[in-house]
């Protein structure tokens, strides 16, 4: 019974919002780091980060929790 508590946190957690998502596609802030983009999908990291690196930020990471993302980056 346990298990199966602990199993429907986790889907709480990791829900992914369409709307959070859209958001960060076409309104993403480059201004303070690091960015807390929660319920925004795990396949996003890899467009801000090409995103990031063309704007000239260095030492970029995107890292995925359980309830979005997180963006650390340098300029």
């Amino acid at each position: 019974m346990a298990y199966g508590r602990k199993q429907k946190q986790t889907e709480k957690q990791r829900q992914v919002s369409f709307q959070a998502t859209w958001n960060t596609l076409w309104r993403f802030s480059y201004n303070h780091f690091p960015q807390i983009l929660p319920g925004v999908h795990p396949l996003l990291a890899p467009l801000i980060m090409f995103r990031l690196k063309r704007r000239g930020y260095s030492n970029c990471r995107v890292e995925v929790t359980g309830s979005g993302l997180v963006v650390h980056a340098v300029k």
